[in-house]
Protein backbone atom coordinates (compact mmCIF):
# COMPACT_ATOMS: atom_id res chain seq x y z
CA UNK A 1 0.00 0.00 0.00
CA UNK A 2 1.41 3.37 -1.12
CA UNK A 3 1.64 5.96 1.58
CA UNK A 4 0.72 9.19 0.48
CA UNK A 5 1.64 12.66 2.82
CA UNK A 6 -1.68 14.83 3.41
CA UNK A 7 0.76 17.99 3.47
CA UNK A 8 3.36 18.35 0.59
CA UNK A 9 6.44 20.26 1.35
CA UNK A 10 5.69 24.06 0.20
CA UNK A 11 7.48 25.79 -3.38
CA UNK A 12 8.63 28.60 -1.14
CA UNK A 13 10.10 26.63 2.20
CA UNK A 14 13.27 28.36 3.17
CA UNK A 15 15.23 25.03 3.99
CA UNK A 16 15.76 23.86 -0.18
CA UNK A 17 19.58 23.95 -0.60
CA UNK A 18 19.50 24.51 -4.38
CA UNK A 19 17.21 27.48 -6.07
CA UNK A 20 14.42 25.39 -8.05
CA UNK A 21 13.42 26.08 -11.61
CA UNK A 22 9.88 25.89 -12.46
CA UNK A 23 10.57 24.44 -16.28
CA UNK A 24 8.42 21.42 -17.94
CA UNK A 25 10.21 18.56 -19.58
CA UNK A 26 9.63 15.19 -20.48
CA UNK A 27 10.96 12.08 -17.70
CA UNK A 28 10.60 8.49 -17.51
CA UNK A 29 10.64 7.21 -14.25
CA UNK A 30 11.77 3.39 -13.30
CA UNK A 31 11.24 2.18 -9.79
CA UNK A 32 12.97 -0.93 -8.33
CA UNK A 33 12.05 -3.23 -6.01
CA UNK A 34 14.20 -4.14 -2.59
CA UNK A 35 16.20 -7.27 -4.98
CA UNK A 36 16.99 -4.30 -7.93
CA UNK A 37 14.45 -5.20 -10.40
CA UNK A 38 12.44 -2.86 -12.04
CA UNK A 39 8.91 -2.71 -10.58
CA UNK A 40 7.28 0.26 -12.43
CA UNK A 41 7.76 2.21 -15.04
CA UNK A 42 5.95 5.79 -15.86
CA UNK A 43 6.33 8.87 -18.08
CA UNK A 44 5.59 12.19 -16.74
CA UNK A 45 6.60 15.71 -16.29
CA UNK A 46 8.75 17.99 -14.37
CA UNK A 47 7.17 20.86 -12.90
CA UNK A 48 10.56 22.39 -11.32
CA UNK A 49 13.92 20.93 -10.82
CA UNK A 50 17.00 21.86 -9.00
CA UNK A 51 20.84 21.13 -9.03
CA UNK A 52 19.80 18.24 -5.83
CA UNK A 53 16.20 17.23 -6.79
CA UNK A 54 13.30 17.59 -9.18
CA UNK A 55 9.39 17.64 -8.76
CA UNK A 56 6.94 15.82 -10.76
CA UNK A 57 4.18 15.08 -11.81
CA UNK A 58 2.88 11.45 -12.71
CA UNK A 59 -0.68 9.66 -13.26
CA UNK A 60 0.46 7.12 -10.60
CA UNK A 61 2.18 7.35 -7.63
CA UNK A 62 5.30 5.85 -6.29
CA UNK A 63 5.62 4.69 -2.93
CA UNK A 64 7.85 7.08 -0.59
CA UNK A 65 11.06 5.97 -0.20
CA UNK A 66 11.45 4.36 -3.52
CA UNK A 67 14.74 4.36 -5.16
CA UNK A 68 14.17 5.29 -8.71
CA UNK A 69 15.87 5.90 -12.19
CA UNK A 70 14.91 9.30 -14.19
CA UNK A 71 15.85 9.89 -17.79
CA UNK A 72 15.15 13.73 -18.17
CA UNK A 73 14.98 15.45 -21.37
CA UNK A 74 16.82 18.81 -21.20
CA UNK A 75 16.87 20.24 -24.70
CA UNK A 76 18.59 17.87 -27.12
CA UNK A 77 20.15 16.05 -24.12
CA UNK A 78 18.84 13.34 -22.16
CA UNK A 79 20.04 13.16 -18.38
CA UNK A 80 20.03 9.78 -16.48
CA UNK A 81 19.76 10.23 -12.36
CA UNK A 82 19.11 8.39 -9.97
CA UNK A 83 17.06 9.48 -6.59
CA UNK A 84 14.81 8.87 -3.74
CA UNK A 85 11.46 9.64 -3.38
CA UNK A 86 10.95 12.05 -0.50
CA UNK A 87 7.40 13.16 -0.82
CA UNK A 88 4.35 12.19 -2.67
CA UNK A 89 1.02 14.67 -3.13
CA UNK A 90 -2.42 13.98 -4.77
CA UNK A 91 -3.05 16.45 -6.77
CA UNK A 92 -6.35 15.78 -8.63
CA UNK A 93 -7.37 12.02 -8.51
CA UNK A 94 -5.88 11.51 -11.79
CA UNK A 95 -2.20 13.10 -11.00
CA UNK A 96 0.27 12.96 -8.46
CA UNK A 97 3.06 15.13 -7.44
CA UNK A 98 6.29 13.47 -6.42
CA UNK A 99 9.75 15.27 -5.05
CA UNK A 100 12.54 12.90 -5.94
CA UNK A 101 16.29 13.61 -4.37
CA UNK A 102 18.93 13.35 -6.29
CA UNK A 103 21.48 10.97 -5.43
CA UNK A 104 24.96 9.65 -6.29
CA UNK A 105 24.86 11.84 -9.45
CA UNK A 106 27.65 10.61 -11.43
CA UNK A 107 30.16 14.07 -12.86
CA UNK A 108 28.39 14.33 -15.97
CA UNK A 109 24.81 14.85 -15.16
CA UNK A 110 25.70 16.90 -12.34
CA UNK A 111 27.18 19.15 -14.86
CA UNK A 112 24.90 18.76 -17.46
CA UNK A 113 22.43 20.19 -14.45
CA UNK A 114 24.11 22.49 -13.43
CA UNK A 115 24.53 23.85 -16.44
CA UNK A 116 20.79 23.85 -16.94
CA UNK A 117 20.02 25.56 -13.84
CA UNK A 118 22.73 28.26 -14.40
CA UNK A 119 20.86 29.25 -17.72
CA UNK A 120 17.97 30.36 -16.04
CA UNK A 121 18.77 31.09 -12.53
Amino acid sequence: EDEVLEDAVSEDDERRSYPRIEKVHLVQVSRFDEEGARADLATGRTINISRGGVRLELHHPVPLRSVVSLNIVLGDRIVDVSGTVVYLEDLDGDRCGLGIEFTDLDPESEALLGEYVERFE
